[in-house]
């Protein structure tokens, strides 16, 4: 969201070995719940519109959970863009 799409993030996988075993360690971490989202001003070319809509991080973290591990957690901030 922030780079206007331009970036995307990877999606994180894990293939489990049978012969070893496997650590793993959960880490949270990101800004305040009522920290906005959105594209940086700085990234985006002149009069581009932006491909998603303002939300919180806390508005994100809610949709997140409730999509479990869908494909598209932005899904529900992506803005339609009539052709």
């Amino acid at each position: 969201v922030m780079t206007n799409g331009r970036f995307k993030s990877v999606k994180h996988r894990v293939v489990a070995n049978g012969t070893k075993s496997r650590v793993s360690m959960i880490y949270f971490g990101g800004p305040p719940l009522s920290e906005k989202i959105a594209p940086m001003p700085s990234l985006m070319q002149g009069e581009e519109d932006s491909l998603y809509k303002e939300f919180t991080w806390f508005e994100y973290k809610k949709s997140a959970f409730n999509s479990r591990l869908s494909d598209n957690r932005l899904g529900l901030f992506e803005k339609i863009i009539a052709s």
